[in-house]
């Protein structure tokens, strides 16, 4: 019963149980139990199977085992309402229950009551049975067959039987609706208080009301064979009793807000949840007070215990012989020659060392008569002591009584960083600075999470290493344990050495906090990363004295510009330390990051190592000894990474093919492109505009110009190939091929320039705007690599020197284009081109040109011309942009030549390389030659510039070499190979030191102006595409 109420009380006001009495009294105990029956909220229906019988009212006296009184019993049924049928009233039922009673005693039941006489003890299911024989199915069976049915015919007589009221021996008509149940009237039985109560128990159960069935007529009848059912319930109290209900009114089924307030505004508010919140939180708080009460008379007796006092006497710094037992733990791994080149004030720098509870310790003196322990002193000794961590150097006590003052911390017998960074016979590699490095910063992060929150007096002499290399910091804390002290006196320039690790906002205090700010920390940790990347002190090899240094950090000159170390002495640093450094030593301090920021940005360092020097040095030996082949194949991976680098950087000069075969000491021929398109540009007004700046202002106005170019350019498919003072030249088609895209590259290119040139602002000049003036043109060309020394990749061809003279006959911010592009243009579609008309040009007379205008949108681009995913596949430098991502890098380096010199004496050829490079070197004065500049600004005519500026640049006019004349070689031969003449000075072409192959092996160049074949030792071009004239491009 338990379980039940528990389960349902919640969501249940209104229970109806079937069973016995007493099973009724433990439900009403249960629902006591829980407090349901105080309120008269919760009610009790007792549905009963019996006649009611007023003999059966003394059950309801007190409880129904020991039938004593109490006040539990009459709460328990005044919730109760029991009901039963209602007795008979027909006087012939009494005569019913005797012929039943005798019936019963005569065959064929023979039933023996035994000493029962009492005939009224007949159970009411006798008159259930007459009443359904008698009463009920022979009328319906009756009128069935006078209606003209058959009397198997069980439809009918149901439907007679069904929606009537039918008469009964109790005199209680009983009904029967159309689902086949049948009902009868009920008498409700309920507490009686005041007059005619028993006087033991208080109470009376009696009947209070009747409970009828109506409304049966003959329509409702007809009706209810359809709907199921058609009578109502009637109730009708005797006499007018009421009942007496504990809260004054009928409880009800479902509570007037809901089980859980759902249908009123006003929440649901449980009392004893309230109530029970509340205790529990004032208890919470009694326990919280209670305990930090505890805690605080706990630290108060921490303190008041000085547990971190050592007595002086305790240690000891005698030794056996009387000598003081004294290290010097600074400059005492430096050499003599080192010793000599440092400054002598550093070098008179001792720590006294003695020993304690037989562990070393180093002990430091605190220049004071006497000390005053206050609260804040010896909570700053227990702070102190009580600090932990591997990379701290661990504050073992003090001592107290004067004059020996002193702090005792643990002793580091490897010297403070200092000292290992002044010796040169420590040698450190990259693990070793990388190790001290996130032990400095291990150690500065728990001491900016601590109590202690900073420093304020970090330096490389107050970081020492112990004997397992683990760096630790030391001196830290204890500043008012140490206020008031008066060390020696120490000298003007020992005085701002110590300042030279002190961020300048602290130097400009006049006032400053000897416990210093996390900041100043990260400005301090900035210059001993400095001074462990380059190893020759904080300022590295400034000239100037620490005071002179001072000042200019505490009051620079620039505010912009503040004095900080020389990053470029700096060499193999690592860029992230590099980078932290500088960020640390920031003019402002909210711009110096974090430690645990700075710890991140300098994780590179450590990649792949353990925490401590000592681990690493077992892992190398480890490796070594038990991974040599997984050693040799990083090593060949790091090589591989750094050859990649290398090969990079001078894929950024030639294209990668070229390159490739430079490398292998091989010679590049040379290659030809029947047709490309080639960009020139220059500024306007450029040389006016040099004159008026400086050569630094011009510098950086060409720098942003050109980083700009070389971003748009990289949109496009085109190949930047040098630039020359403001010239800038690009061509499409070369090196890889791309049809008759080339025009509409470089006309799109030409179009994105022109358009973010005029938003262009040159930062010295704002005022002034740039006039770009840019010429375009398309035909064949040769491309090869020139010299040795820097060697460049050049295009050779008339249609280079047309292309410089379309744009020097160009006008400012047009995009001036020959007749040429303008047809491949035209193929392409999306273009506008408005016709120049006859311009008349040096070297070429009277040409139709044409301005470029616009072109379709879709042309334009704003994003790399390749994806990463195919610039992997391909290779960095294949793609046609590729030699622009670093404009300012350059190389120098020697083609390795014995490769090929060997294969060439193989052969039985001559043995230097450099045989077939003479074809690039100008040709001898003749006729026809005329020694131009290149394209550029320097172009004669344009800028004043003399036309043999140049020398090693050549207009050849192949009209005029290429004549009848026999004693004037012809070019071809010279590009092909040596010119040798006999006696008679003839021209002889001997291409057997230029092949590479067996003579009686065709060559051919794929896309090369140059087809030939070797046989017997002669050569001659079968097939070219040269133009008429070819300019050298340097």
């Amino acid at each position: 019963m338990r379980a039940i109420v528990r389960e349902t009380y919640e969501h249940t006001r209104i229970y109806i149980f079937i069973g016995e009495l007493w099973e009724v009294y433990e439900l009403l105990h249960e629902m006591m139990y829980h407090g349901l029956l105080e309120n008269g909220e919760y009610m009790v229906i007792w549905a009963n199977q019996e006649n009611f019988d007023y003999k059966q009212l003394h059950l309801f006296q007190g409880d129904p085992y020991l039938r004593q009184p109490s006040r539990e019993v009459m709460m328990y049924y005044r919730t109760l309402l029991a009901l039963f049928l209602s007795p008979a009233t027909d006087p012939s039922y009494d005569n019913f229950q005797r012929k039943t009673y005798k019936k019963l005693q005569e065959p064929p039941f023979n039933f023996d009551f035994g000493d029962a006489v009492d005939v009224l003890g007949i159970p009411i299911e006798a008159a259930y049975l007459y009443d359904n024989v008698y009463n009920v199915y022979a009328p319906a069976l009756n009128e069935t067959l006078a209606a003209g049915y058959d009397i198997r015919n069980g439809t009918e007589i149901l439907r007679r039987i069904l929606c009537r009221k039918h008469a009964s021996i109790t005199g209680r008509p009983k009904y029967i609706d159309a689902r086949g149940d049948a009902y009868a009237d009920i008498t409700v039985i309920a507490v009686k208080l005041g007059e005619d109560v028993d006087e033991t128990f208080g109470y009376i159960m009696h009947p209070v009301a009747t409970i009828k069935i109506t409304n049966s007529t003959p329509e409702v009848e007809q009706s209810c064979l359809g709907n199921g059912t058609s009578f109502q319930w009637v109730y009708e109290p005797i006499n007018g009793t009421f009942i007496p209900w504990i809260s004054g009114s009928v409880p009800l089924a479902v509570p007037t807000c809901g089980f859980y307030g759902e249908f009123c505004d006003t929440p649901y508010r449980p009392i004893v949840e309230i109530v029970s919140g509340v205790v529990g939180g004032l208890l919470l708080v009694i326990l919280i007070v209670a305990i930090t009460v505890y805690r605080n008379w706990k630290y108060e007796q921490e303190l008041a215990s000085l547990l971190w006092k050592i007595d002086y006497a305790d240690i000891q710094t005698k030794r056996h012989n009387g000598s003081t037992i004294s290290a010097i733990s600074k400059l005492s791994l430096m050499t003599t020659d080192s010793k000599n080149s440092v400054d002598p004030y550093r070098c008179q720098i001792f720590t006294e060392v003695g020993t304690y509870k037989n562990m070393l310790v180093a002990i430091k003196k605190i220049h004071k008569r006497h000390v005053d322990l206050t609260r804040s002193v010896r909570k700053e000794l227990k702070i102190i002591r009580d600090l932990r961590h591997p990379h701290l150097n661990q504050f073992i006590g003090a001592c107290v009584d004067p004059p020996n003052i002193c702090t005792i911390t643990e002793y580091c017998p490897k010297g403070s960083l200092q000292d290992i960074l002044e010796n040169d016979e420590v040698k450190l590699d990259s693990m070793f600075i990388a190790s001290l490095i996130g032990d400095i910063l291990k150690g500065l992060s728990c001491l900016h999470a601590s109590e202690t929150h900073s420093h304020g007096n970090l330096k490389s002499s107050n970081l020492v290493v112990d004997s397992r290399w683990v760096l630790k910091i030391t001196d830290f804390g204890l500043h008012q344990f140490r206020s008031g002290s008066r060390p020696p006196e120490i000298g003007e320039h020992a005085k701002y050495e110590k300042l030279l690790w002190r961020a300048p906002e602290l130097l400009r205090d006049p006032a400053p906090r000897p416990e210093g700010t996390q900041k100043g920390d990260m400005y301090s940790l900035g210059i001993i990363l400095y001074e462990m990347a380059t190893r020759q002190g904080p300022y590295g090899k400034c000239v100037l004295g620490p005071k002179e240094i001072v000042d200019k950090v505490t009051h620079p000159l620039d505010p912009n510009t503040p004095f900080r170390p020389n990053v470029m002495e700096v060499d193999d640093c690592p860029n992230c330390m590099l980078t932290g450094m500088q960020e640390c030593w920031n003019e402002n301090p909210d711009e110096r990051p974090e430690v645990k920021t700075l710890t991140t940005r300098l994780k590179p360092l450590q990649k792949g190592m353990k925490p401590n020097i000592l681990d690493n040095m077992i892992v190398i030996m480890e490796k070594y000894a038990n991974n040599l082949e997984d050693i040799v194949e990083d090593r060949t991976h790091q090589l591989i990474e750094e050859k990649k680098k290398t090969d990079n950087l001078l894929h950024q000069m030639l294209p990668k093919p070229v390159a490739n075969q430079l490398k292998r000491g091989m010679q590049v021929v040379p290659e030809s492109f029947e047709c490309v398109t080639i960009f020139f540009s220059d500024i306007v007004g450029f040389t006016s505009l040099s004159s008026e700046s400086t050569p630094f202002e011009v510098v950086d106005m060409l720098n942003d110009l050109y980083t700009l170019f070389d971003e748009i350019i990289s949109y496009y498919d085109v190949y930047k190939v040098e630039t020359i003072g403001d010239a800038y030249m690009l061509v499409s088609g070369l090196p890889l091929r791309n049809e008759k895209k080339h025009a509409a590259e470089i006309a799109s290119t030409s179009l994105h320039l022109l358009e973010d040139v005029k938003a262009f602002k040159v930062r010295h000049r704002p005022e002034v705007n740039l006039k770009l003036r840019i010429g375009i043109h398309s035909g064949s060309t040769v491309s090869g690599v020139v010299g040795l020394t820097m060697p460049r990749y050049c295009l050779f061809g008339d249609t280079v020197n047309t292309a410089s003279r379309m744009e020097s006959n160009g006008e400012a911010l047009k995009i001036h284009t020959s007749s040429e592009t303008k047809n491949l243009l035209e193929q392409m579609g999306g273009f506008v081109v408005e016709e120049r008309g006859l311009i008349s040009m040096k070297g070429k007379g009277q040409l139709v040109t044409y301005w470029l205008i616009s072109a379709d949108p879709s042309y334009r681009r704003s994003s790399p011309f390749r994806t990463a995913e195919e610039n992997a596949t391909v290779g960095l430098f294949d793609s046609t942009h590729g030699n622009h991502s670093n404009r300012h890098s350059k190389i120098s380096a020697q083609p390795q030549k014995e490769p090929f010199a060997k294969r060439l004496e193989a052969d039985g050829r001559p043995a230097n390389p450099n045989v077939c490079r003479d074809v690039m070197k100008p040709f001898p004065d003749q006729p026809g030659v005329d020694r131009q500049r290149p394209h550029s600004m320097f172009a004669p005519g344009s800028h004043g510039g003399t036309p043999n500026h140049f020398p090693n640049s050549t207009l050849i006019d192949f009209s005029q070499l290429n004549n009848s004349n026999e004693n004037s070689p012809k070019v071809t031969d010279r590009l092909l190979g040596h010119l040798d003449r006999n006696d008679s000075g003839e021209a002889k072409v001997d291409l057997s030191s230029c092949t590479n192959s067996l003579l009686d092996k065709r060559q051919r160049l794929n896309d090369s102006a140059l087809d030939y074949s070797s046989r017997n030792s002669n050569s001659q071009i079968k097939e070219g595409f040269l133009d008429n004239e070819v300019e050298t491009v340097v």
